[in-house]
Order: C-alpha cells, then sequence, then structure tokens
C-alpha cells in the first residue's frame, strides 16, 4: 500500500536524471519510454535484455567473480565453529570476538571506500579498477585462518593408548576403544576430556579411570585416579593444550585487515554495476546479480564447506541407540589446509574475473552522481537554472 503511494520518479532521481541528459549519458526519449511502460512491456522486454546483458562481456565477467566471492563468504557462517575448536573459546567468547572483529573491519572498511568514491570525480573503469587492487591486495591476507593454537593429541585417534609397557591400539582406524577400557562402558554421547602426559584423553571413562579426587571445596573435581590407560594412572580435567592468546590476537587483527580492505573496495563495485551497462538495463542487471550470486554463491557455499567439515571429522557423537549426532573431534590440521585454501581458491577465480571485467569494461562517458546542491539544470527555455531556486 504504502509502496503505492510512492511517486513514480523522486524529485532528486528527477534532477539527477537532467543533469544526466545535459551530459548526453542519455537521452529524455530513452527515460521517458522507460518509465511509460506498462507491466506487459517489462515482462515482453525482459528475456531480450537478459539476453543483451549477457553479451556483455564485462558485466558477465563481473557477476562470476562475484559468484566465486559468495561462494567464500559463506564460509563465513562456520568461523563460530573454527574459533571456537583451534582457539579453544566458549560459544560466548567467540560470539563476542568475532563480532567485535568484523564490525571494526566492515565500519573502516566501508567508510574508507565510501570516502575515496567521494575524493574526485572517478570514470567507471578506474572505479573498476581500485576495486581489482583492492581485492587482489586482499587475497594474502586469507592465509591468516593458518596461525592457530597447537592441535591436542588425541589417545586412539592420532597416538596409541598407553598400556603399561606396550602399546594397545594400531591406529589404522580411529577407536577410542582399548584393552584398558573395554569394561568401562564408554559412550561418545558427552565429551568431558582429560590429560596427562600431553595426551588428551575424550573422557575419564576412555582413559580408564576409576576414582576422583576433589578440591578443597569438595564441588570440583581436581584429579581422576585409578585410570588404566594413562602413564602416570591418573589424569586431569580439560585438554592438554590451554588457550594461545597471542596467537588469537595475530589472527585477529590480519582478519580485521582483510576484512577492512575488502569492503573498502565495495562503494566503487556498488558503483561499477551502475555504469557497466546502459540506462535501461541496470535494474535488470542487479535482478541477474542478485539470482546469480544468491544460486550458485550463497546456497551451495553452506553445503560445500559443511561438506569439508564432516569429511574432516575423526570422532561422532554416538549414543547407545547407535544415533549418530554432531562431531566432537576433527583432524585439525588437515580441515584448515582444506578449509583455508579452498578459500584462497574461489578468491583467486574471484579476482581472474574481475580483472578481466575490468579489461573488458565499455569506456563510457565519465559520469558521478553530484550533490543534490551543486546540480546545475538546464530549463526548458535554455537557462540554467539551480536547484536552491
Amino acid at each position: 500500500f504504502f509502496v503505492g503511494l510512492s511517486p513514480r520518479q523522486m524529485p532528486a532521481a528527477k534532477k539527477v536524471l537532467e543533469d544526466k541528459i545535459k551530459k548526453g549519458i542519455t537521452t529524455a526519449d530513452e527515460k521517458r519510454k522507460e518509465l511509460g511502460r506498462s507491466l506487459k512491456e517489462i515482462t515482453n522486454d525482459m528475456i531480450p535484455a537478459y539476453f543483451r546483458m549477457l553479451k556483455n562481456k564485462a558485466l558477465t565477467a563481473l557477476i562470476v567473480g562475484d559468484m566465486f566471492l559468495f561462494l567464500q563468504i559463506g564460509s563465513f557462517s562456520f568461523y563460530p565453529k573454527i574459533y571456537s575448536m583451534v582457539f579453544r573459546l566458549s560459544s560466548r567468547e567467540v560470539g563476542s570476538i568475532l563480532g567485535i572483529a568484523n564490525l571494526v573491519g566492515f565500519g573502516v572498511g566501508l567508510v574508507a571506500g565510501g570516502v575515496l568514491t567521494k575524493a574526485r570525480t572517478w570514470k567507471p573503469r578506474t572505479l573498476q579498477l581500485i576495486y581489482c587492487i583492492l581485492t587482489t591486495v586482499a587475497l594474502p591476507f586469507t592465509f591468516g585462518l593458518f596461525l592457530y593454537c597447537p592441535t591436542d593429541s588425541y589417545a586412539g585417534v592420532d597416538v596409541h593408548y598407553y598400556d603399561g609397557s606396550t602399546n594397545s591400539t594400531q591406529l589404522g582406524v580411529p577407536s577410542l576403544l582399548a584393552e584398558c577400557n573395554t569394561d568401562c562402558a564408554c559412550t561418545t554421547a558427552f565429551y568431558q576430556p582429560v590429560c596427562d602426559n600431553g595426551v588428551t584423553y575424550f573422557s575419564p571413562c576412555h582413559a580408564g579411570c576409576s576414582d576422583v579426587l576433589l578440591d578443597t571445596s569438595n564441588t570440583t573435581v581436581a584429579q581422576y585416579t585409578g585410570c588404566s590407560c594413562t602413564a602416570s594412572r591418573s589424569a586431569l580435567p580439560g585438554a592438554c593444550n590451554g588457550k594461545c592468546q597471542d596467537t588469537l590476537v595475530q589472527n585477529l587483527v590480519i582478519m580485521v585487515i582483510n576484512t577492512a580492505i575488502n569492503f573498502a573496495g565495495f562503494p566503487a563495485h556498488a558503483i561499477v554495476y551502475q555504469r557497466v551497462v546502459s540506462e535501461v538495463d541496470r535494474t535488470s542487471a542487479q535482478g541477474l546479480r542478485q539470482f546469480a550470486t544468491r544460486m550458485f554463491g550463497t546456497l551451495p557455499s553452506p553445503l560445500l564447506f559443511g561438506l569439508i567439515l564432516d569429511s574432516m571429522c575423526e570422532v561422532w557423537r554416538t549414543t547407545k541407540d547407535g544415533t549418530v549426532g554432531n562431531c566432537w573431534i576433527y583432524d585439525i590440521d588437515k580441515l584448515m589446509q582444506y578449509f583455508v585454501l579452498t578459500q584462497v581458491a574461489m578468491k583467486l577465480c574471484s579476482c581472474v574475473f574481475i580483472w578481466l571485467s575490468w579489461f573488458w569494461f565499455p569506456r563510457q562517458p565519465e559520469f558521478t552522481i553530484p550533490s543534490v546542491e551543486s546540480i546545475e539544470l538546464t530549463g526548458v527555455n535554455g537557462e540554467d537554472k539551480s536547484l536552491s531556486d
């Protein structure tokens, strides 16, 4: 209802249009024909318009580059899970840390990009060059994800169980069960890691522990004892490797820089989409871009990166009735290699197509949307009129 009350053309847009006509960017007949079309005419013109836009090599390369970019951006939905694993953070800590880091990166990047695009009158092809350079400069910062805490060694997964003087488990296939804990009826329904001599055990049950020592308040477990699977016959609560604050700070600094550089190019990128096609195709170009990036970027990306995570799982949560749930233990080193290199490959493909779009970009007349105060219009009789009149 409220949309129906809106004017067909906003006053400021009309003034900008008249300035375009004055500069030769478009013609009054062309715009009048566009605004006067019926829904049937718009529908009939849609398919030819899309075919016409697909023949625009610069636009096509720009859209394909954005498809790869959105494929890479889809990995961000797994960042909380990744950071909680590799830096051993709680869900609350991960949410706060990533939220602040992304907010700073987004804010700095968008403000810097806006200032850059408004610093002077840029030709559209120059704006595309700026976006190409910023996207390429940001590419190496993706490798910053390789900065993470040392991984834990899990008994039965990547190291052998200790059973007296011999190893009781062959690690051809990871198995949390060994001779030392076969009578304990352990399950993977709950994850409660314990540590002994640099080796992390999935739970006190898997470590073969039979007793506990409480702290002075008698409320918290201080040590597990009688552990048949550990070298010292005891174990401490928690995983062996703790948090590594310095590495986390370095990782976050690189993330903020990467985010800021990427988003600094977005204002220029938005303007380029309005200049790479003719006046009548701009709305259709935005629709084609939204469809392609969502269908071939945003939609399959979580499936792809989710498949990568699932393929790197070594211990799944399994209840007594055999129901399989979420993953408890991943091969972190292998997971990060596939996760990061997949992002780099997508970002590299995006850079290639973005540079191709710059190479094929049409050399259109220079035009930048002027501020309302600076527009001077040409009246019907040829006299100059200011907006302030």
